[in-house]
């Protein structure tokens, strides 16, 4: 059986996540494969940049922090759950409104074989404000999909 060569991790940083973090690494191990952790995130979710008080430059200051504060996140995951390979594991904070999109669009390009991402399993009310990132990574998704599932919150 041939398994995956570049797999797509998607993470929100969250506890819930980890399941699917470690799944990762064990896979990336298994079938010796390269992996790109990703965690997308968008400064702005809910104020139209226009409405957003001062000067277009301190939002792009914001937005380098945090993704600064991201990768630095991402390197920490790195060095714990893919210390035996940390140069198979490339690490990308991704500026994105949507990110199931921005998952599936990442890894069309980079040829990847395999999306990993947890499902946090929200029911109800959690589940039609928050939506569902794994649910549409499936659907769009032209690879493989793994979907983790985690506790629901």
């Amino acid at each position: 059986m041939q398994g995956p060569k570049k797999i797509i991790v998607g993470t929100d940083l969250s506890d819930s996540s980890r399941t699917a973090l470690e799944t990762t690494a064990y896979y990336a191990k298994t079938f010796d494969a390269d992996v790109v952790l990703v965690s997308v995130f968008d400064p702005t979710p809910f104020v139209a940049p226009s409405v957003i008080p001062g000067p277009t430059d301190l939002l792009e200051s914001a937005t380098r922090e945090i993704e600064r504060s991201i990768k630095d996140s991402l390197a920490q995951l790195r060095d714990e759950l893919f210390a035996d390979r940390p140069d198979r594991v490339e690490l990308v904070a991704l500026r994105h409104p949507a990110p199931g999109d921005a998952l599936v669009d990442l890894a069309e390009e980079r040829g990847a074989d395999l999306i990993v991402v947890a499902s946090h399993g929200r029911t109800g009310i959690k589940r039609v404000l928050l939506g569902s990132v794994a649910e549409r990574i499936t659907r769009l998704a032209k690879c493989a999909v793994l979907v983790v599932r985690t506790a629901a919150t």
